[in-house]
């Protein structure tokens, strides 16, 4: 890809931004949400047009205007919000769109499920080493399993650029470990990966160069092995960070929220801690030990059969999410683009769903209202947009999160439950968000904070629990604990 341009509303989004693809090699493409990332990929993926630029292959200069052109040249992305169908089975979706049929008839051919189901197998095993039954539903597969069936839809439709987009979000250790092992066989066949990620240790660990993107230009494109993480943390920025986690020492108030041996049977049992005022207390476990269950049971998602949550004195007995709103509980879902954020609507709308009542002018909303509350949160909070009126999506991941957190800061919460809060965002955004949470309980209100990252929760948080298998198995203190113990905690329950 050479001098690549891109603009929206006039603004510069690809500054002649130029990288290079050689066969049999992972190259990790990082930066900052909003420096363009996302953007380069679509264009070569044909989703975007480029305004400006050329795209060359095997030496030959190419022409991709849509996703189908992209797909003929053998590009393949693998989106971190994934594609699959999930009440069809491991090998249809393997096969979509490139299904083997078995004719009967002259004109009359029907699937060949069998042939399938068979080939499926062989990529499976064969291909990607990895042994995953393909006559089970994509719903009833873990997702990591998800992710290896997106791989080998990718390899079985000739893809000999695959692009992964944040591939080992929601990924433990071992199944991080089994994806890497797939990148190397992926790159022994000859296939070239594009590794996007803000998991700086693991584009370092499986990637040979590193790309990264500022400001919509390539500032820095080397060989891994000639580069520090500092080194890329600087280039990504453009400065120094000199603290990712902004934790103050507080004095701890009354009180707000007291959960007492809170028990659903499928997924979480005999629950028991105290919430106070400007306490942060962060949720740990491996992934399906029960953590996001307990955070969503709080904001009445998710159903309990015994056991009793106490707010201010008062016992809540949550019937709906209005419930919960209408006791100043908010939540933070972990999948934006599904759960989070209405694509369609512009920032302004996203930020005053949650609380209709601010914008009303006697009977009607008043969008001046509207505009003048969201422009107050995009200057507070520093969300990078062009107006209140861009959509949502057209958002980097980063000002999306801040823009949730606006949609709820407007709602005036005493607790606010976040999922996730930092999931597929830059460093940059990290520290951002980081320093809201740090804002909110400074004001005399409490968070509680699921995460997959052990080091995000020991830096912001007061207190830590560990979920293993749906139980409690330690309550740890940030001041006493350490990653290991987290971690020791989160395997084997202690």
């Amino acid at each position: 890809m050479k001098e690549i341009n891109k603009s929206f509303y006039g603004v510069p989004v690809l500054k002649n931004a130029s990288i290079s693809l050689n066969k049999g090699e992972c190259v990790g493409l990082i930066g900052e949400n909003g420096a363009g990332k996302s953007t380069l990929i679509k264009i070569l993926c044909g989703a975007y047009k480029k305004d400006s630029g050329q795209i060359f292959i095997d030496g030959k200069e190419k022409t991709i205007n849509s996703v189908e052109d992209a797909q003929n040249l053998g590009i393949r992305t693998i989106y971190q919000e994934l594609s699959l169908f999930p009440t069809l089975s491991v090998a249809e979706n393997i096969f979509i769109n490139n299904e083997i049929t078995r004719n009967v008839a002259s004109k009359l051919s029907f699937l060949d499920i069998n042939t399938m189901r068979i080939e499926a197998e062989r990529i499976l095993k064969d291909v990607l080493s990895v042994d995953i039954d393909v006559n089970k539903t994509i719903e009833n597969i873990p997702f990591s399993q998800r992710q290896l069936v997106e791989i080998a839809r990718a390899i079985y439709s000739n893809g000999q650029v695959i692009i992964m987009d944040e591939p080992t979000t929601g990924l433990e250790t071992k199944e991080k470990e089994k994806l890497f092992n797939v990148i190397y066989d992926l790159k022994s066949h000859g296939k070239t990966i594009i590794f996007i990620s803000h998991y700086l240790d693991e584009v370092m660990q499986v990637c040979d160069r590193i790309i990264v993107l500022r400001d919509g230009e390539v500032v820095i494109e080397d060989k891994t092995a000639h580069m520090t993480l500092d080194d890329i943390i600087t280039s990504m920025i453009g400065k120094v960070v000199d603290n990712h986690y902004p934790k103050e020492k507080m004095e701890l108030g009354n009180t707000v929220l007291k959960v007492e041996n809170l028990s659903n049977v499928k997924d979480f049992n005999d629950i028991s801690f105290d919430l106070h005022e400007k306490e942060i207390v962060g949720i740990v476990g491996l992934a399906g030990c029960g953590k996001n269950e307990i955070l969503r049971a709080l904001f009445g998602l998710v159903k309990w059969q015994s056991g009793k949550v106490t707010l201010n004195g008062e016992e809540l007995k949550f019937k709906s999410v209005k419930s919960a709103m209408e006791r100043k509980i908010a939540f933070l879902p972990a999948e934006r683009k599904s759960e989070g954020i209405f694509a369609i609507q512009t920032v302004s709308w996203n930020t005053s769903i949650a609380a209709l009542k601010k914008i009303m002018q006697g009977w009607k909303l008043s969008l001046r209202k509207e505009k003048l509350i969201t422009n107050k949160f995009i200057s507070e909070l520093g969300i990078k947009v062009h107006s209140p009126s861009m959509l949502i999506s057209r958002l980097s991941g980063g000002n999306q999160q801040k823009v949730m957190l606006s949609r709820w800061f407007l709602t005036d919460p005493k607790v606010l439950l976040l999922e996730e809060p930092t999931r597929g965002i830059d460093v940059n955004a990290k520290v951002d968000v980081y320093n809201l949470i740090m804002r909110y309980v400074k004001q005399g209100n409490s968070v509680i904070m699921v995460s997959s990252e052990e080091g995000e929760v020991l830096g912001i948080c007061d207190k830590i629990i560990v979920i293993h298998k749906g139980s409690m198995v330690a309550t740890l203190d940030r001041e006493k604990t350490s990653l290991e113990e987290i971690k020791r905690y989160s395997v084997s329950a202690g």
